[in-house]
């Protein structure tokens, strides 16, 4: 059986203790997987939720919300088994569970994750040094100049470029302004994605 990580609502709760089923279930059985799945404190009555839950989130119910169509009634309404739609090969629906094809995909974001990473230190003092010796804010691959086309709010605004990779850099070794290339942001987006590509190879590259 694959590992099952917690789910991010009650709805996925009931769905991922369904797969871990094989796909068709009774609610009691149900609220026992997610028992077994997600140990914990359950506040009030599990098997209710579970029944609500699947009642809400299936179009054979006339409790259905009309939206996410997650679940079906496998003998009929009253027959007692549940199955999960995306496991029933004779009843397909969009993986996403929402019953209309041309209704908005969604997916939950917003959480908050805590990361640890190694970050290169770069010098502030040097870009603002190297900014302010530029003859003109314009990018050196396309031209594209932020005053000219945001106004007041772009005024001033460019991106430099390190000619070679921060992260090639030794520990402590000496960037020079002759270093860095004022750039937008998409040429500079595009020259990190290459990797390996110099300012002169990205402009030959414009269309």
């Amino acid at each position: 059986m694959t590992e099952i990580t917690a789910p991010v609502s009650r709805f996925e709760t009931v769905a991922a203790a369904l797969r871990s089923l094989g796909g068709q279930a009774r609610p009691v059985e149900i609220a026992d997987e997610v028992r077994r799945l997600f140990p914990g404190s359950y506040t009030g009555n599990l098997l209710q939720s579970v029944r609500g839950r699947i009642q809400e989130c299936s179009s054979d119910s006339h409790h259905w919300k009309k939206k996410r169509d997650l679940f079906y009634s496998v003998h009929g309404i009253g027959g007692g088994v549940w199955g999960l739609r995306d496991m029933d090969p004779l009843n397909p629906v969009n993986r996403d569970g929402f019953s209309d094809s041309v209704e908005s995909y969604m997916a939950f974001e917003g959480a908050a994750t805590l990361r640890t990473h190694l970050r290169r230190e770069r010098s502030k003092s040097l870009v603002n040094r190297f900014k302010k010796q530029l003859r003109t804010l314009a990018c050196s691959v396309c031209d594209f100049d932020f005053g000219k086309t945001y106004g007041e709010l772009g005024h001033g605004f460019i991106e430099a470029h390190h000619k070679v990779p921060v992260s090639e850099l030794e520990p402590g070794a000496a960037t020079r302004i002759e270093d860095l290339a004022a750039v937008c942001s998409n040429c500079h987006r595009m020259l990190h994605r290459s990797g390996t590509l110099s300012i002169e190879d990205l402009r030959c590259r414009l269309l």
